[in-house]
């Protein structure tokens, strides 16, 4: 039963990925048994990269890897029933492989289940939503109003959690929907995480930052960050924050507005392009690295009950090759353990909090923060990482999955600081009202920014170590 709700569940999270292109093509071609990629075997020289076309079929292993007279990285296009052979003009593809295939299952399981459990779980706290919280009669002390203050405190709780479970399933599903649907969401999201920065740094510094201008930047960053994981010509991702500096100063020179061009505006305006834009495109890069094999990601799918297992294959053919990759598997495991971290950090504050991080670490941007509440998100957010470390079978993984876990929570703390940092010169509780219980985008991201770059280069320097 479970095995079956994962089946529903993977294939919720892949349909947002299938490319209409590819409809199409196959379509066209008349066939449901044309797999929409060929790809080269591990020992072949051409493992590091992958041809994708909606209409193309593998050759046998031997001919794919040049043995047997095939040539290396022969593919042939279906032509319906003429049947014919031709050379391919599609797209290379160069991804990099991440960790051993024989672990891509079981990484992948533990996702699905996850979503599952979400989605369960938001069912109960729905109604949560639209119950309004109960006017507090009397006065504090007496049991009409600690009653009402206990209600109203449930149904924070309450809303704070659907919101959870929903974003939990929501970014499983945007995380499998493809590096081009993922850049696109992150674009929307995170052009309204620098819009709250914006506000908050105008509100605070009486500045006018070019809004229009870090927006077009950012949405540009990420969008060349799909080239920049598939080796595409126009991938110039490094070059397009510098760029839109120069497009940034000379437009503030030359605005003719009554109030001069100030430090502030400059500094605010460059902040938002490379706090927001920049750093959170390393996700973008990250996701897109590794393409996972469409016959491995069938196997995936198998349950080995015979009507499903044909259902199954009857669509799974049409998913986009780039809706898994093992970027996109390292992208999850490293966010639900940063989730994990903020949630230890919460439930371990509230519970054992009694040493502030303002008197051990002189850090005093947010007062109600502890040491103990700092070692519990470190310890759960650890345990998530080296769960995910021993399933994607890092190399010493008793290791690298601890080290992982502490860099990353550790981060994601830096992360939330600094966030506090801007609320408190803005002198605002949140960044935004968009999110119930939790405020803004930058409010409920700002784990997620000083991580990026980091967790891309390790995982990079944990594939080299693989010898990949």
């Amino acid at each position: 039963m479970m095995k079956a709700l994962a089946i529903a569940a993977i294939s919720l999270l892949s349909l947002s990925g299938t490319s209409a292109f590819q409809l199409a093509g196959l379509a066209h071609a008349g066939t449901k048994s044309g797999v929409a990629m060929a790809f080269a075997s591990r020992r072949c020289p051409l493992m590091r990269a992958h041809t994708y076309a909606h209409t193309l079929t593998p050759l046998p292993h031997s001919k794919r890897c040049g043995r047997g007279g095939g040539g290396g990285g022969g593919m042939v296009r279906k032509t319906g029933a003429m049947g014919m052979s031709a050379s391919v003009s599609s797209a290379i593809i160069t991804t990099a492989v991440i960790f051993p295939a024989q672990s891509i299952k079981n990484s992948v399981l533990p996702i699905i289940l996850v979503v599952v459990l979400c989605l369960l779980a938001a069912i109960p706290l729905g109604p949560s939503l639209t119950q309004k919280p109960p006017e507090l009669v009397g006065t504090p002390g007496s049991e009409s109003y600690e009653k009402g203050a206990r209600i109203k405190k449930v149904l924070g709780l309450q809303k704070r959690v659907f919101t959870s479970v929903m974003l939990g399933a929501l970014v499983s599903a945007w995380i499998f929907s493809g590096t081009w649907g993922f850049a696109a969401v992150l674009c929307v999201a995170g052009a309204r995480a620098q819009r709250e920065y914006y506000d908050m740094a105008a509100q605070a510094n009486q500045c006018r930052p070019a809004k229009k201008i870090g927006t077009v930047a950012l949405c540009a960053m990420y969008l060349t960050a799909c080239g920049t994981a598939y080796g595409l010509p126009f991938a110039y991702t490094d070059s397009v924050l510098p760029t839109a500096y120069l497009v940034m100063v000379t437009y503030l020179l030359t605005l003719k507005r009554p109030e001069k061009m100030t430090i502030a505006d400059v500094q605010t305006t460059f902040m938002g392009m490379f706090y927001v834009g920049y750093l959170s495109s390393f996700w973008v890069r990250l996701r897109g690295l590794g393409a996972i094999p469409s016959d491995q990601v069938l196997n995936m799918m198998t349950t080995g009950i015979p009507l499903i297992d044909k259902a199954v294959m009857s669509w799974a053919v049409y998913i986009s090759p780039d809706v898994f990759t093992q970027g996109a598997v390292v992208t999850w495991w490293t966010m639900i353990s940063i989730a994990a971290s903020d949630v230890g950090a919460y439930f371990a504050g509230k519970n054992f909090g009694k040493t502030s991080l303002a008197d051990f670490t002189g850090i005093s941007v947010s007062p109600n923060k502890t040491m103990e509440g700092f070692a519990g998100g470190v310890l759960l957010c650890t345990l998530f990482a080296t769960t995910g470390a021993k399933l994607m079978n890092w190399p010493l993984w008793w290791l690298s999955g601890p080290f992982y876990g502490i860099m990353i929570s550790t981060l994601g703390l830096l992360g939330d600081l600094t966030v506090s940092l801007f609320k408190r010169d803005a002198g605002v509780k949140d960044t935004g009202d968009l999110l119930p219980g939790h405020g803004g985008i930058l409010d409920r991201v700002d784990s997620y920014m000083l991580t990026a770059a980091p967790v891309y280069f390790f995982v990079q320097f944990m594939s080299k170590m693989q010898g990949f």
